[in-house]
């Protein structure tokens, strides 16, 4: 269902609108279990039932059987449902946020006109046939060349793949739910880039930034905890990974040890891509700062001369009478605003947030400690951080 305000980059396009037909898009929690019910359903359990038939379900006539499979456990039974629940939280967070440059006087009322343009050509563009069109071929081609080209994984008996070629289940793999995850992630990247392009024409309106505003972000600072609303997808992204990590150790004799790396790589760049469409703000931050600390520094010299000639340079001055006077007061002040003014980021990002994004992208990796220590170690672990 679209946001009443308007501007509602997730539930758009064919694929929201037929959706929303068979009624599994309305905001009503019912109507959202259902629908990940739903892809549950169409991706996973013939997975399970055609697995079964065939014998290929346990490791009795496969190495890998299927629910010993941790990508296929993580990928249709966790990242699915997260990537559907997702949804309604970014919808709303993208809204509040795209509704704040006006009320917050970021963007004046004159540059509104164009703000509303903004905002009508990202809704096009997710709203366009085309684009979801080359989405879904993407999705397919990309399965299509991995999975049956390159033949990953080609060289193991598993439930997907054997001596005899791709199995039943590997062909539902391949041909329905590979595709439908593919499409869910390429999705997805289709909805930050429209609002990566939202911020980059947001950033070249007349911006009346603030040096002073208390966010250090000259007003900006929302779009920093707005990150946070992807944390869901996020976490979801990093699922995938963990599942490929996890049946790397589980059936290659790999190591978390060695794998750590891959982690720590990950957790960076997907902060970095999370903070990339925010760099376009940077110019205008770093110009406000400037303009800033010149005015402000103006503005003390002369408060500072005018100081010195009252209570150090008048011989009349009565500096008993100094001590707790408004004219320290406001000397104090104005090196408070100033520092305020000093401390001014470059870039809105949010220490709350960033916290919150580190956290989605590590929660994934934890069942792989189950790979070094006991789960008792991990809850103790677990118990004495949270206290």
């Amino acid at each position: 269902m679209a946001d009443p305000d308007g501007f509602d980059l997730v539930d758009r396009g064919p694929s929201s609108r037929l959706a929303q037909h068979f009624g599994f898009n309305r905001p009503d929690r019912p109507r959202r279990i259902r629908k990940i019910l739903l892809l549950i359903l169409v991706t996973w359990m013939p997975l399970v039932l055609l697995s079964l038939l065939a014998g290929h379900a346990f490791d009795d006539r496969v190495v890998v059987g299927l629910l010993r499979d941790p990508v296929i456990l993580s990928r249709f039974l966790f990242v699915l449902p997260l990537l559907a629940l997702a949804e309604v939280v970014v919808a709303r967070s993208l809204n509040v946020q795209a509704r704040q440059f006006l009320a917050s006087g970021v963007v004046p009322a004159g540059e509104a006109v164009k703000l509303e343009a903004a905002k009508a050509e990202a809704l096009r563009l997710r709203e366009s046939v085309v684009a979801e069109g080359v989405i879904v071929v993407l999705a397919v081609a990309i399965v299509i060349i991995l999975r049956v080209v390159v033949r990953l994984g080609a060289g193991e008996s598993t439930w997907e793949r054997t001596g005899a070629g791709i199995t039943l289940a590997g062909w539902w793999y391949i041909l329905v739910s590979l595709p439908i995850l593919f499409f869910f992630l390429l999705r997805w990247l289709w909805v930050f880039l429209l609002w990566s392009r939202f911020l980059f024409r947001i950033s070249r309106l007349g911006l009346e930034l603030t040096p002073t505003h208390p966010d250090r972000a000259g007003g900006l600072g929302f779009l920093g905890w707005g990150l946070a609303g992807f944390a869901l997808v996020l976490m979801a992204i990093s699922a995938v990974l963990s599942g490929s990590l996890a049946f790397e150790i589980v059936h290659r004799g790999s190591s978390l040890n060695i794998l750590k790396y891959h982690i720590m790589i990950f957790v960076v760049l997907a902060i970095v891509i999370l903070h990339a469409p925010l760099l376009v703000f940077t110019g205008r931050l770093a110009r406000c700062r400037f303009r800033g600390l010149l005015d402000f520094g103006s503005l003390i010299g002369n408060h500072d001369r005018a100081f010195d000639e009252k209570w150090l340079k008048s011989p009349s001055a009565n500096r008993a009478t100094l001590l707790g006077g408004p004219d320290t007061g406001s000397l104090a002040h104005m090196s408070v605003v100033y520092e305020q003014v000093e401390r001014m980021q470059l870039l809105p990002w949010d220490k709350q947030a960033l916290l919150v994004l580190v956290a989605a992208a590590l929660i994934p990796m934890v069942p792989l400690l189950g790979t070094v220590t006991g789960l008792t170690e991990i809850l103790s672990l677990l118990a004495k951080f949270m206290v």
